[in-house]
């Protein structure tokens, strides 16, 4: 491409987002990196890590979202080692990686595009434009998003490397850096389509074009069958159990994806999407239409063999495909009735460059500087808008506010807010931000009575803030109502272990060892728990015997 285009892209890439590389953790981030987390215990050797779900842990590796990532969960444990598990310095290593992922990826567009024999100077101002998108702020300004970007990364890497094929390396070298894509992330299954569909639209043999990533598809199935065990967390689920509604606010969504994909307006890290309950409901018409033309468009791009038309239309046809619910999935929020979240769209994020550029193709290929220059017109401005879009991931109290401005009433944002604000207690000794957390659980809890989060976080800062009697008697409601709630049973034993009732921290700490679903440390608290109960009965003269704690009487009646 030569130097200055090279300059002019790692740019692009990088400014737009450079102010992210000093944020801290921000909400998943805490419980992928953070203190109990997979990757931050040490018992967890790099054989569970290939084999583990993100959100699992030593005791229970699998069952919790159904993903296999095991490149992401490497890469977390390599940012972990590298910075010896201080949170800080993980999450600056961490956001240079997301950063250096979407400058690859920047990179891979370009020469993707001149892999199809788009002129260069094309190329490179399509480049651009994609790593300017303001859509990639999720996927880039935010750590545990680098699924997308680094699946993306190795995806058209993997493409142009088919695209360019001439010997059988080159194909192997293809299928492996596919194979990578879909352990980054398991929707990197689009980019194995369209490596395939712009290699054939390139002019390549049915045969060489199919290959690849055939054997990409092929290796991850079977490997993943032999060192995942699925299944997913009840819990994790949200949306509408009939599958119905479930197609139909699938539909009602893709205008909006369309929308966000060209250009995706004021910064929030979630859009509110309400069950579409029949074919009346908003955006299911015009949702269908969409679906249709772009099928169309799909269909004419691949009876011209137009690998550019491929790239436009089916980088936004395959994205809105992964996002249906071919079966249900874990997604995050409930107040999302469709999984709509920005970091799902950076590939989409191709289709209007794409599009840009088979208009410019010919003005660029008679004057490719001045196309060059009116391409970057578009850039700096988009750029901009880029920056400006960070904010919802400076930090986890912003995250949360940005999010109750597109959904007051959510009962997981309000709870968000409280714990950030609870955070701030912690760190700062703000009490005035102790009694907002106070205020956020309990708003939380007007929304959605009886959550189990923000009764254990109401029961928390009630703790914190010395309201000793509020705190007993929130913790003693929160054990009737949540018998069998591991992080319930941990949270009140430290309470009551570190106001030094031992007999009571015993207690609940094994009726959480009894669930089989213990926190990492019970075993050790409930140790220390027996040994204090242990010298204080023999200073008394006791029967040491009575150190040990009661059976768990009626924990099975939990819920």
């Amino acid at each position: 491409m030569g130097r200055w285009a090279g300059v002019l892209l790692l740019a692009c890439a990088l400014l737009p987002f450079a102010a992210s590389r000093n944020y801290p953790f921000v909400h998943d981030d805490h419980d992928l990196r953070g203190p109990g987390s997979l990757v931050a215990d040490p018992r967890a050797d790099l054989l569970l890590l290939l084999r583990a779900d993100p959100f699992g842990s030593v005791e229970r590796p699998w069952g919790h979202s159904g993903f296999w990532r095991p490149a992401v969960l490497l890469l977390m444990r390599a940012e972990w080692w590298l910075t010896d598990g201080a949170e800080l310095p993980t999450a600056w290593l961490a956001h240079l990686v997301s950063l250096g992922l979407h400058a690859l990826c920047t990179f891979a567009v370009a020469w993707l595009l001149m892999a199809i024999a788009w002129p260069v100077a094309l190329a490179v101002g399509v480049a651009a434009v994609f790593a300017v998108h303001p859509v990639h702020v999720e996927s880039v300004a935010w750590m545990s998003a680098y699924g997308d970007t680094g699946g993306a990364a190795c995806g058209l890497l993997g493409a142009s490397a088919l695209v360019a094929a001439r010997r059988r390396r080159d194909e192997v070298v293809s299928a492996g850096l596919l194979l990578l894509a879909l352990f980054f992330k398991e929707s990197s299954l689009l980019l194995v389509v369209l490596a395939g569909a712009l290699a054939w639209g390139a002019g390549q043999p049915l045969r060489r074009a199919v290959a690849a990533p055939l054997a990409a598809l092929l290796l991850y199935a079977g490997l993943r069958a032999l060192a995942f065990e699925g299944g997913i967390d009840p819990a994790a689920f949200s949306g509408p159990t009939e599958a119905a509604t479930r197609w139909l606010t699938w539909l009602s969504i893709l205008p909006d994806v369309v929308r966000l994909s060209v250009f995706p307006g004021a910064a929030t890290p979630l859009h509110p999407v309400a069950p579409a309950t029949g074919i009346s409901a908003p955006g299911v018409l015009p949702g269908a239409l969409v679906l249709a033309l772009l099928l169309a468009l799909s269909a004419a791009a691949a009876w011209r063999r137009s690998p550019g038309g491929l790239l436009a239309s089916l980088s936004m046809f395959g994205s809105m495909l992964l996002l249906a619910p071919w079966t249900r999935v874990a997604t995050g929020f409930p107040e999302l009735s469709a999984p709509l979240y920005e970091r799902h769209l950076y590939v989409a994020a191709l289709a209007a460059p794409a599009a840009l550029g088979l208009v410019l193709r010919g003005p660029a290929e008679r004057a490719p500087r001045r196309t060059l220059a009116a391409v970057l017109l578009l850039v700096i401005p988009l750029g901009f808008a880029t920056h400006a879009r960070l904010e919802p991931w400076r930090s986890d109290e912003a995250f949360a506010r940005a999010g109750l401005a597109a959904a007051p009433e959510s009962a997981t944002l309000w709870n968000h807010l409280g714990v950030a604000r609870l955070a701030a207690l912690r760190d700062e000794g703000d009490a005035a931000a102790g009694r907002e957390a106070l205020a956020a659980f309990e708003r939380a809890l007007e929304l959605d009575p009886g959550a189990l989060l923000p009764s254990l976080n109401r029961f928390i800062a009630l703790a914190s803030l010395g309201r000793e009697d509020d705190a007993a008697t929130a913790a003693a409601h929160l054990v009737q109502r949540f018998a069998r709630e591991p992080a319930v049973l941990d949270n009140v034993a430290h309470w009551h272990l570190a106001e030094g009732r031992h007999e009571q921290a015993a207690e609940l700490f094994a009726r959480e060892i009894e669930t089989g679903r213990p926190l990492p440390g019970a075993d050790e608290a409930l140790g220390e728990c027996l040994h204090e109960l242990q010298r204080a009965d023999r200073g008394s003269g006791k029967d040491a015997s009575r150190a040990r704690p009661p059976e768990a009487a009626g924990a099975e009646g939990g819920t």
